[in-house]
């Protein structure tokens, strides 16, 4: 039971994660070849769209849940656990931190504020980076706990 759990938490852990690196790698570089009033029009649109999606927030909530059963059912393997909080900390605490008021400050933003534009871009460049690699390092730990 408790491999069933470590398995289900990877796998999705792992989809958000690659999510999370490609937002971060190739989007950004993207992002960052775009003009405040291109980045300010497709990004709202990610945000927007993202907050919707059904499967983003599956795939971020459910081993959040998985999580929390296997606490609960008294296993304890401390690599899984580490491992587990990483990904947490990388897919949901950080993103309620710094992603999310960023979001919303840049939903809310006039779209000729430039400024103001590249100062969120910033933030949202450090805040996916932080993402990506705390989630990365989780799923890690918790493919290595498997063993």
């Amino acid at each position: 039971m408790e491999l069933l759990f470590k398995i289900s938490f990877l796998i999705l852990s792992a989809l958000f994660a690659g999510i999370v690196l490609f937002l971060s790698t190739v989007l950004r570089e993207t992002f960052n070849a775009l003009t405040e009033e291109r980045y300010y029009s497709v990004y709202s649109e990610i945000i927007i769209r993202g907050r919707k999606s059904i499967i983003i927030n599956i795939i971020v909530l459910v081993p959040i849940l998985i999580f929390a059963v296997y606490l609960i059912c008294g296993f304890r393997n401390l690599l899984f656990i580490i491992g587990s909080l990483l990904y947490i900390f990388g897919s949901f605490v950080s993103s309620i931190l710094i992603n999310e008021p960023a979001y919303t400050q840049l939903l809310n933003m006039d779209i000729n504020d430039q400024a103001g534009i590249i100062r969120i871009r910033g933030l949202l460049n450090k805040g996916n980076i932080v993402r990506a690699i705390s989630s990365f390092l989780g799923i890690l730990l918790v493919g290595i706990s498997i063993y």
